[in-house]
């Protein structure tokens, strides 16, 4: 397993604070990892699968030395605009985060923007709409990730259906396939809204030693 030092910070935050969408957060982790590792310092990320804020979180407290349990404090799971936190846009209504980096990287196209939504984002009309616009207006400086795990907030997804259509508007899309279940209490579509009972929070930091 990857990134173990960041998931389990993820799984302690989260039974600390009694915080759900673990499903979520360690599917997204790697690929915001991913991200920090390409982009410069000067270039801006945005997590529009807001529902995953813990482990954006994490991540800024690996690379930019911030409070990830301050940031959880104060704006909860869903990440509110922060700049002086490495937080550029509020996120957590499903297809918002999108369309603004799109327009960041339209206004600076000397850097690049990273940009990461989830599959069931994608329900979304202003996603499609971004995509569309991304590809017809040639904005290559705007970078997307999809945390592709197979479940959006009621229903599983078709990978492979949606790949399809994702790659149809935006052959350049960076599409990341992942899993919820990492973690043997964590199963399907409840993964997003699990609560670790004692046990499993022993568990979960066993596996992740």
């Amino acid at each position: 397993m990857k990134n173990k030092d960041l998931k389990r910070r993820i799984i302690e935050i989260s039974y600390k604070y009694k915080k759900y969408h673990l499903g979520s957060c360690l599917s997204a982790v790697d690929i915001i990892e991913e991200i920090y590792d390409l982009k410069r310092e000067d270039e801006k990320f945005i997590l529009s699968e807001g529902h995953a804020g813990l482990a954006f979180y994490c991540i800024l407290e690996k690379h930019e030395r911030r409070d990830p349990e301050y940031l959880l404090r104060r704006y909860g799971i869903h990440p509110s605009k922060d700049e002086k936190n490495g937080i550029w846009c509020t996120t957590g209504s499903l297809g918002q985060g999108l369309p603004v980096a799109l327009g960041m990287a339209i206004a600076d196209r000397s850097k690049n923007v990273y940009c990461m939504i989830s599959d069931g984002e994608c329900a979304e009309g202003s996603v499609w709409e971004t995509l569309r616009i991304k590809t017809d207006l040639k904005v290559d400086n705007l970078k997307v990730y999809i945390n592709l795990n197979g479940y959006g907030a009621y229903d599983a997804i078709n990978p492979i259906q949606l790949t399809k259509r994702l790659k149809a508007f935006c052959p350049e899309i960076n599409i990341r396939l992942t899993t919820v279940e990492q973690l043997p209490f964590l199963k399907g579509l409840d993964a997003h809204y699990h609560a670790m009972t004692d046990d499993e929070y022993k568990k979960a930091l066993e596996i992740l030693r």
